[in-house]
């Protein structure tokens, strides 16, 4: 049997005429590379049969972890029409939007990496004006919020400079990799953990416009799961944070052991459902935050935040720029948490 001769990045850069660097940031696709200089080097290391070694790879990844680099790699956190100044959104936004921000700059650290931020469509930035900072600033790996709204986003870009990742059920074209929350199975788990309690006639209130940007996955994970299929359907019920009165009639009528929300209600909501509803024991939410009252499932959006770092990083050590033929979606499940 023959030996196999092992191709390493220095016979790749003698072949292309250029330097161990230089090749190296070319095979990455390292956006101070012209396009045809990429394109021919990784050319000549598929003529070659270059195989980058994982092992050191890995070593390598593991020392930009362990010590901060004077100037080290830039990642961009890119908000969606988020505004700068969050005091006017609801709590539950804020603490969403503050613990994406604190998952996403932890891990950024950690590797190692700067952060930069910027929000699109705000502050007059464009996805052209967008694309061309990004370009010029060097900065490889993208990393997207989500939007704080119903809707999905669309950016026509050369996508070919970029390791990306998107945070949550947002839906993008192209389609990207994303870390995002299991919330099918978090509301099955929830209902397994009522069903140990005792509880046989649970209800559960959800939002519309969210449901359809998670494609009903908790309204499917009720129903699925109900201990009373055949009254599954009738409870479910759509509503908003703001306005609970249309559901007033709804509950009368349901008369639930216990009561899951979507989000977090304050006391006096507690005691306006108790009163509507006596016969509800309990209420919990699938929203969980600390100035809330209700206990339930912290969905750890730090965590989510943090993955998608993770799966910029890896793309960017793999070489693996651009639009993914696959992307992944990294669904984590929540933490339970009593009331604060």
């Amino acid at each position: 049997m023959s030996k196999l001769i092992k191709v390493t990045l220095t016979d790749v850069a003698k072949a292309a005429g250029l330097s161990i660097g230089g090749t190296s940031y070319a095979l990455r696709g390292h956006p101070n590379i012209s396009r045809a200089t990429v394109e021919r080097v990784r050319k000549v290391a598929a003529e070659l049969g270059y195989k980058p070694d994982l092992r050191i790879k890995s070593l390598m990844a593991n020392i930009r972890r362990g010590r901060r680099l004077e100037k080290g790699e830039t990642l961009a956190l890119v908000w969606i029409n988020t505004p700068r100044e969050l005091s006017g959104l609801a709590t539950a936004t804020r603490e969403f939007a503050k613990n994406i921000l604190l998952g996403v700059t932890r891990r950024a650290e950690q590797h190692g990496c700067a952060l930069d931020q910027f929000r699109l469509f705000g502050d007059g930035l464009s996805p052209a004006r967008l694309w061309k900072i990004l370009v010029s600033r060097g900065i490889s790996g993208v990393i997207f919020a989500p939007m704080d709204c119903r809707g999905s986003i669309a950016l026509d870009w050369d996508w070919s400079p970029f390791a990306t990742a998107v945070i949550g059920h947002t839906e993008f074209t192209p389609s990207i990799s994303r870390s995002a929350h299991f919330h099918y199975r978090s509301v099955w788990r929830v209902l397994e953990r009522l069903g140990k309690e005792g509880h046989t006639r649970p209800a559960i209130i959800l939002n519309q416009e969210v449901q359809e940007r998670i494609h009903f996955m908790q309204t499917a994970a009720f129903i699925t799961n109900h201990p009373n299929p055949k009254d599954a359907m009738k409870c479910v019920a759509y509503g908003t944070p703001k306005d609970f009165s249309p559901m007033e009639k709804w509950l009368r009528k349901t008369k639930p052991d216990v009561l899951i929300m979507a989000w977090q209600i304050d006391r006096h909501a507690v005691e306006l459902i108790r009163k509507i509803s006596p016969k509800t024991r309990k209420i919990i939410t699938l929203e969980w935050h600390p100035q809330g009252v209700l206990s339930g499932v912290n969905l750890r959006n730090d965590e989510l935040a943090a993955n998608a770092v993770d799966m910029v990083v890896a793309q960017m050590h793999a070489n693996n720029l651009g639009v993914p033929e696959c992307p992944v979606s990294m669904l984590m499940d929540g933490i339970w948490k009593e009331a604060p």
